[in-house]
């Protein structure tokens, strides 16, 4: 596939490896359609960095985390096998700041699935 006829998911995952290799950003999240997962993790081995998949729940799309292998060893403890929203309040608030997510919009969603817990 070249860069040109990229579609736009592989085109942010593409920037997504940009900003991880220029240090803005230590773990990444992509879902992507499951055909272009061998193209994906193809990427990410050509450039040595650390990844695994996960299934989602849309059997036709699958998760991708890549990032530093430290992340990636704690990220699969937290999920170990489980999908993302079966994890406890406490394991997504912690992914969703190891992923860069905006901490007071992690506070309130934190709140707002412990209460709904």
């Amino acid at each position: 596939m070249e860069t040109q006829t990229l579609n736009s998911d592989l085109r942010i995952f593409m920037h997504h490896i940009y900003e991880f290799e220029k240090g803005v950003r230590s773990m990444v999240l992509s879902t992507l359609a499951n055909e272009d997962i061998p193209y994906a993790e193809e990427r990410l081995r050509n450039r040595q960095i650390h990844f695994f998949t996960q299934p989602t729940p849309n059997t036709e799309r699958t998760n991708l985390f890549f990032g530093c292998r430290e992340c990636m060893e704690a990220i699969r403890l937290f999920v170990n096998g489980r999908s993302l929203s079966s994890l406890s309040p406490e394991e997504d608030f912690i992914i969703g700041a190891m992923l860069g997510y905006d901490i007071c919009r992690q506070c309130e969603r934190y709140c707002q699935r412990k209460a709904n817990s």
